[in-house]
């Protein structure tokens, strides 16, 4: 089946790709369109007679589609619409043997962040471990080997870790590329207020402006909002800026800020993004109170058991996060209660 996605469905595959990156489109419309390419992909099949099942791909026919169109984003995605049709043990040694083919390496790094952005990838997490998820993200090999030691001690997601031993793990985040990512985001998640004035003030003497302001929302403090809005008309890249912010708030920035003017400020039109830093600034006061206590993931608070629907209103990105958030408090805390009981 994955040849019948590359050669009859690049268009669809393209365009789950990059609703997948949207802060603006719902993991609910993503399936719908995932179901579409889907039955598409089954009508292809049986019209060229081709067999109907799907199976591990194949790593030599991957080579050649790659020779052939190097743009690796189709057929990574190709690959995680068929996966997301096959049993756990044959992704993982898919998977595997991906890790252990060089010249595929760059579209394995991408597969593996697909997949960290899908919705069954609650059920994967569990097998796709942090220094998996590390080598799929972080730029260089180097930069893995010193994050190793931070990863060997959980200090990416441990709350109880010293603060020189949070300024360490940050900085190799930092220093991996790792600055506006999931990992960036678990570490913050996993640190208390205190915490993140720390690395926020480290940051605000080493980073520039832009991946100051990054780094605090992806800590999802609802309060640092006003903050990075300030700095909306100073920043080299406001429309990541509002990607956070959205994906931090979720719908309930539509009290702020009307959507048509989020969605045309995140496209880059500087009027609108003007505007956005008007509207959040003169409506922030009525809801402050509400607010300024929370810590959110697309509007949802953190540790909150959410229904299958709740789920799908996120982005693909904040229901990666909020998944790899809760899957590693769950497991760390069933480690703690193991510990004690011996």
């Amino acid at each position: 089946m994955l040849s019948t996605y590359l050669s009859n469905h690049k268009a669809q595959l393209l365009a789950i790709s990059e609703a997948q990156y949207c802060p603006f489109t719902c993991v609910g419309f993503i399936k719908t369109l995932k179901t579409k390419l889907l039955e598409a992909c089954w009508l292809t099949a049986k019209k060229n007679n081709v067999p109907q099942k799907f199976s591990q791909p194949d790593l030599v026919q991957l080579i050649t589609f790659l020779q052939s169109d190097p743009n690796i984003d189709s057929a990574a995605q190709a690959c995680v619409e068929v996966m997301a049709n096959l049993p756990q043990n044959i992704n993982l040694a898919f998977i595997n043997a991906l890790m252990n083919e060089p010249t595929l390496h760059s579209l394995t790094k991408l597969i593996i962040y697909k997949v960290l952005l899908q919705q069954h990838s609650l059920n994967l997490i569990a097998y796709i471990d942090l220094k998996t998820l590390c080598f799929a993200l972080t730029t260089d090999k180097e930069s893995l080997e010193h994050l190793q030691p931070a990863l060997e001690q959980n200090l990416l997601i441990s709350s109880q870790a010293e603060n020189t031993d949070v300024i360490n793990t940050f900085k190799h985040l930092c220093n991996a590329g790792l600055i506006n990512s999931p990992l960036m985001s678990l570490f913050l998640l996993s640190l208390s207020w205190e915490q993140v004035n720390v690395v926020g003030n480290h940051a605000s003497n080493t980073l520039t402006v832009d991946q100051t302001m990054q780094v605090l929302l992806q800590s999802s403090f609802a309060k640092l909002i006003p903050l990075a809005n300030t700095f909306l008309n100073k920043v080299e890249e406001p429309h990541t800026i509002i990607a956070l912010i959205r994906r931090l708030l979720g719908d309930k920035l539509d009290l702020l800020v009307s959507f048509e003017t989020q969605l045309q400020a995140w496209q880059g039109d500087e009027l609108s993004c003007s505007e956005f830093k008007r509207q959040l600034q003169t409506n922030w006061p009525k809801f402050e109170g509400e607010l300024s206590s929370s810590r959110l993931i697309a509007g949802k608070a953190l540790n909150t058991k959410l229904n299958a629907i709740e789920m799908s209103a996120m982005d693909s990105y904040s229901q990666a996060v909020f998944n790899l958030y809760n899957y590693y408090q769950h497991a760390t805390a069933k480690k703690l209660t193991a510990e004690a009981v011996l």
